[in-house]
């Protein structure tokens, strides 16, 4: 990981910091703390060892519009695994417009759906060896420089109320658009932005506060 990557992942970091002062000083803002893991949703391009997996970590800011709508912003951070060279040991960060509806109960639970949707931020360069059948022409190492694109997550949960916080538990669709560019160490151009797409499934366990 160089400077500039450790630097951004700091910044994000004392951003949800004071997201999270500034939602305590100026109610009624809320704060949804989420955590998950998530599985590879398998398709035809990847063989039964490849495909996403991994974990992620969200804090998102949400503005009550009305009594079950809310609405805000917020980042977070998706790990992802992949064993194929060019997109292996990914890591994003999306920045996200968040939207969350509960559905009216008057059961102990609130039925709600989430939708996050932004930009997942992708930042990875390395040299590595030509995997067999990315690049069969290629005999020498080569520079692999990753980025990002659209993120998009769709949840469907349930929240626990307790007084005047809450604990959610959700069923998420995770979707992360990431692109490879890959050159020869001299700098000639193998492949440009190469793009695959993350598709998972997965659990988040959340707070309310």
């Amino acid at each position: 990981m160089n400077n500039e990557t450790k630097t951004f992942y700091l910044s994000l970091l004392f951003l949800c910091i004071e997201i999270t002062l500034f939602a305590q000083s100026a109610n009624p803002i809320a704060i949804h703390v989420e955590g998950g893991v998530k599985h590879n949703v398998k398709s035809h391009e990847y063989a039964e060892d490849e495909g996403f997996s991994g974990a992620q970590f969200f804090i998102s800011a949400l503005y009550p519009l009305n009594k079950n709508l809310s609405a805000g912003l917020g980042a977070g951070v998706n790990i992802y695994t992949r064993y194929v060279t060019y997109f292996d040991g990914i890591t994003s960060v999306p920045v996200y417009a968040n939207v969350l509806y509960k559905f009216p109960s008057s059961r102990d639970f609130i039925p709600f759906v989430d939708l996050k949707f932004g930009y997942g931020i992708v930042s990875r360069n390395y040299v590595t060896s030509p995997p067999g059948g990315v690049a069969p022409f290629q005999e020498e190492d080569f520079n692999v420089k990753n980025s990002g694109g659209i993120y998009a997550s769709p949840s469907l949960g349930i929240l626990f109320p307790l007084d005047n916080t809450a604990i959610s538990l959700s069923l998420m669709y995770d979707l992360q658009v990431m692109k490879a560019k890959l050159t020869q160490l001299s700098g000639e151009m193998i492949s440009d932005q190469t793009m695959t797409h993350s598709n998972t499934i997965g659990l988040r366990v959340g707070y309310i506060f």
